[in-house]
């Protein structure tokens, strides 16, 4: 019976190693995606600022068009 009960506290120990492994490797993963994410998030930004600029300078030169044709 005791020898049942060491076996079987070793096999839940090594599930528990494996689990826990698994665990930080998923982890791992996760942070590289969310890293990722967070670069491809800083380049929407940068593209975003970008469109925003060029439509300040559109509007800008359709408010001289506009301030010449009404002169």
């Amino acid at each position: 019976m005791e020898k049942t009960q060491l076996i079987l506290t070793i096999a839940l120990i090594v599930i528990e190693l494996v689990a826990f492994a698994w665990l930080i490797i998923d982890i791992q993963k996760s942070k590289k995606k969310q890293d990722k994410i967070i670069e491809l998030e800083h380049q929407i930004l940068k593209v975003e600022g970008s469109i925003m600029e060029l439509e300040k300078t559109i509007v800008e030169k359709i408010d001289v068009l506009i301030e010449r044709y009404d002169d």
